[in-house]
């Protein structure tokens, strides 16, 4: 069946907004079991957290579009905007049966921002020129629809291949990097962008192998209302390091931030763009985990707290088979290294992960304080290096903080491949999920996958075949499940991306 894609270029402008392990054991990987083993189940008993001071809550917003909503607004990351050979664009989905209109502003890092009029048809799908012939170390961006919602991804086209990123939903106060790197030479850019009418005032902590800097130049740095500010973090004394965690907190305003990487070797290669989160959670989910002689793979675990905490890792393959949990300590105020593909008892293959910050390292022997009750979270970031033939890519994926029973995809999945979508479900009851991509006429369903049942602690891969090609793609399930991605990286990056999904709010949950 054929779909409506449209493809935007241009468009009127004005000068301002006009708002602004040990041992395999033969398990059904039940997480109430499982988590209740080291603190708490998923779904229950979930405890409430208390930061320290500034860092950001866990209620803190994730991406999400609310169905039922008369509107949207997204605000995405940022793309290159002063090089030739790299381009952008704006993907904009309209599920809605009415064609969908709105606006989007592009912010830079100097200059006054510029506004365009956009209008999606019914059930279709909106690219849009992400730059529109401006030039800029960065633009950033923000689209607000009217009428009805829509769901918003941001891709940027670059000669060491594609990346997809998510937008915000919403600007916060505190934004988390676990993961950096600008070993040999690798250029990694931390893109703030201040959408409000005012301007906001933020300090910029970063960590490295040799522990925290908080230099005195980031600390009270003005962005102007509107505009994008860019740190490049080999130039503030983060140059070759293969570790750079990076906290931006905005004392006054609200902010949205993104991390610009360009890998350049020492192990990695390529390029990534991803919103960085706005949420330190105590549980984290993974769908799509990968245990081969080709890939290497490990979790950044960032710890913004100022004492050590015990995490629980719950890793299973497809069939819901769980190792033996294993218990990392994350370090206070640094970053911690985990790779589940050197554990002995994981056999080789695809495999899920649950993270359970469970409690503070101290609580294990007696020795917590009452200063340190109910104060777990971290931020963890998977990288994964893929070598096939004469390629190698890295691609780095936030976690998921919670488990929805509706995902969309509104740029789309790598297709023809074995594992286009990975579907985990981290519950302790079966889940039955469907996929479906937009069509003219609406939904419409992937043959084989009109109904699937998933085990408690399984996972499962989808194919995706031509018919998906540039559809926004859907899954839906009555069970809380994850949902994680294969991308693109262009026609001449045989290795594909990875990308989370946009998590979808509807009135029955």
């Amino acid at each position: 069946m054929a779909k409506r894609r449209v493809r935007v270029v241009g468009g009127r402008t004005v000068d301002r907004m006009a708002r602004r392990g040990v041992g395999r054991v033969r398990q059904s990987l039940l997480v109430a079991v499982a988590i209740a083993c080291v603190g708490g189940m998923v779904w229950l008993d979930r405890r409430p957290v208390k930061l320290d001071p500034g860092i950001v809550e866990v209620s803190g917003l994730v991406p999400q579009l609310r169905s039922s909503a008369l509107a949207s607004t997204w605000f995405c990351p940022g793309v290159v905007g002063n090089d030739e050979s790299i381009g952008g664009s704006l993907v904009i989905s309209n599920s809605a049966e009415t064609p969908v209109g709105g606006t989007i502003t592009r912010f830079f890092v100097d200059g006054a921002s510029r506004t365009q009029r956009f209008a999606v048809p019914a059930r279709a799908t909106l690219e849009v020129n992400a730059l529109d012939g401006v030039a800029s170390p960065f633009v950033s961006t923000l689209v607000e629809s009217q009428g009805a919602p829509v769901a918003v991804e941001q891709r940027t086209a670059h000669r060491a291949g594609d990346a997809l990123a998510s937008c915000a939903s919403s600007p916060a106060a505190t934004w988390i990097l676990a993961d950096g790197f600008t070993g040999a030479d690798s250029i990694e850019n931390v893109v703030v962008t201040n959408p409000s009418l005012d301007s906001a005032i933020l300090d910029v902590a970063f960590v490295t192998a040799a522990g925290e800097r908080t230099p005195q130049s980031l600390k009270g740095v003005v962005i102007p209302p509107e505009s994008v500010r860019v740190f490049d973090m080999a130039s503030l004394d983060a140059r070759n390091e293969a570790i750079v965690a990076v906290t931006v907190r905005a004392s006054v305003g609200r902010v949205v931030v993104g991390r610009s990487q360009h890998y350049l070797g020492r192990g990695r290669l390529g390029y990534t763009m991803s919103l960085a989160s706005s949420v330190v959670n105590d549980r984290w989910y993974f769908a799509d985990g990968d245990k081969s002689p080709t890939v290497v793979e490990e979790f950044a675990i960032y710890n913004p707290m100022s004492f050590d905490q015990l995490l629980t890792f719950i890793v299973a393959s497809d069939d819901g088979t769980a190792i033996d949990p294993v218990v990392v300590t994350a370090t206070a105020k640094r970053v911690t290294k985990f790779s589940p593909s050197g554990l002995s008892a994981l056999p080789e293959g695809r495999y899920s992960v649950i993270v359970a910050a469970t409690s503070a390292a101290g609580e294990a022997s007696g020795t917590s304080s009452a200063d340190a009750t109910d104060r777990v979270g971290v931020v963890i970031e998977r990288i994964a290096t893929r070598t096939q033939g004469k390629s190698t890519a890295t691609a780095v994926l936030l976690g998921s903080p919670r488990a929805a029973k509706a995902w969309i995809a509104p740029a789309g999945v790598a297709i023809g491949v074995g594992d286009s979508l990975r579907v985990f479900n981290p519950g302790a009851l079966a889940a039955t999920f469907r996929v479906t991509y937009l069509g003219p006429a609406g939904d419409v369903p992937v043959t084989g996958f009109e109904e699937v049942s998933l085990a408690p602690g399984a996972s499962t891969s989808v194919q995706l075949g031509a018919e998906t090609a540039g559809a926004a793609v859907s899954v839906i399930a009555n069970e809380p499940i994850v949902v994680h991605r294969r991308t693109s990286r262009g026609l001449k990056q045989p290795i594909n991306g990875v990308a989370p999904l946009i998590l979808v709010e509807t009135d029955s949950r």
